[in-house]
């Protein structure tokens, strides 16, 4: 049975662990620990004695650790903490799933990395398989590509993105156990004003360091940095950068439209959240416990699907309340974002970054 047992230096990793979570908007990276500590509000997992759940099933005595980058208040971390209770509550407490979201545990590129070492056992984050080996998985990043979350959805639901999951999982030791956690559209939380494609070229804008993303933004004039998540807010304050790319509902929660002018919904990208196992402790425990796991990542993506959709109309308002500027990109000026996107695809294509056809494989999914 996967078990795990605690250090005499919980304390001292908590404390640590603590004043990392209220100084998140620092700009300097969290170094990766060798493995993730436990939360100190957790039950002991050996000092179980009933370790069947609600419905009377043995789920044996397992302890997990969760990561994330979304910030406390985040909808995510919501979604995060429901399927923590979810588990919780099903097992009747035989699971025990300790929570770091804020970057606690790392920057993201860094707890993907120990997810596929087994230092952290779960990890939620957006879609990394692009640069992690899975160079096909690129057709379906192409930014500007999805012109609604049905579009986004119809990828990511499909036989092409499946294929991808599981070569992901045999290169990296990450099995993707839910990925229906489908987020608002895309927005620019910026300090230029912008109503058209011309107004973008040569806008430095935070991104994720995401290669396709990264030359998607290059491709409509755009100037992509690369920046940690967690470090987003200070680089915008401090002039770093003028823009962060982000969902809608981030822009309010973690607070960049504070330090900005402008609100850009660019009303041409959407994309969904993973939950990241590692595939040795997947394959480790029983079936009971896995599929409770599986069923609670996929439930709490329902959960941060409805809980982004009520929170975008809420949000907005109450960034617009705070006398920031929101601008609605219109369709002729998204069109002019998605054209380049068919010559980007033509290039990856003809370099071999995946097979030929699965652009319109693509196009064809999506009915266009």
């Amino acid at each position: 049975m996967y078990k795990k047992n605690r250090s005499l230096l919980l304390a001292m990793i908590m404390l640590v662990s603590s004043s990392l979570l209220y100084g998140c908007g620092g700009n300097k990276e969290t170094e990766a620990p060798a493995k993730a500590p436990k939360a100190e509000s957790a039950v002991e997992t050996d000092a179980k004695t009933d370790e069947t759940g609600s419905s009377g099933v043995d789920y044996g005595s397992l302890e997990l650790t969760m990561g994330s980058t979304g910030a406390a208040d985040d909808i995510s971390t919501q979604a995060m903490t429901y399927m923590k209770e979810y588990i919780e509550e099903k097992s009747g407490g035989a699971i025990v799933v300790n929570t770091f979201p804020s970057s606690q545990l790392g920057a993201a590129v860094d707890q993907l990395e120990m997810t596929g070492q087994g230092s952290i056992d779960l990890f939620l984050e957006a879609n990394f398989m692009t640069n992690n080996g899975v160079t096909e998985a690129k057709v379906g990043s192409l930014t500007f590509t999805c012109t609604s979350k049905e579009d986004y959805r119809k990828i990511n639901e499909s036989e092409l993105c499946e294929g991808w999951k599981d070569k992901f999982c045999e290169l990296n030791n990450i099995k993707v156990i839910a990925n229906n956690w489908y987020r608002n559209g895309t927005a620019l939380v910026s300090n230029r004003e912008i109503h058209t494609v011309e107004d973008m070229k040569g806008l430095k804008v935070r991104v994720p360091q995401v290669d396709i993303t990264m030359e998607s933004f290059s491709e409509v004039g755009m100037n992509p940095t690369p920046i940690a998540y967690n470090e987003s807010l200070l680089a915008l304050q401090q002039g770093i950068v003028e823009a962060i790319w982000c969902t809608e509902d981030a822009a309010y929660t973690m607070g960049f439209y504070e330090v900005a002018q402008y609100l850009i919904e660019l009303n041409s990208y959407f994309d969904s959240m993973y939950v990241y196992m590692n595939n040795d402790l997947y394959n480790s425990i029983t079936d009971v416990q896995r599929d409770l796991i599986v069923e609670a990542a996929l439930e709490a993506g329902k959960y941060y699907s409805e809980l982004a959709d009520e929170a975008l109309v809420t949000n907005v308002a109450k960034m617009k309340e705070s006398g920031i500027e929101v601008i609605s990109l219109p369709p002729e000026e998204v069109a002019k974002l998605q054209a380049p996107m068919e010559a980007m695809a033509d290039k990856y294509e003809a370099a071999g970054e995946w097979p030929v056809g699965t652009y319109d494989e693509i196009l064809e999914i999506l009915g266009k």
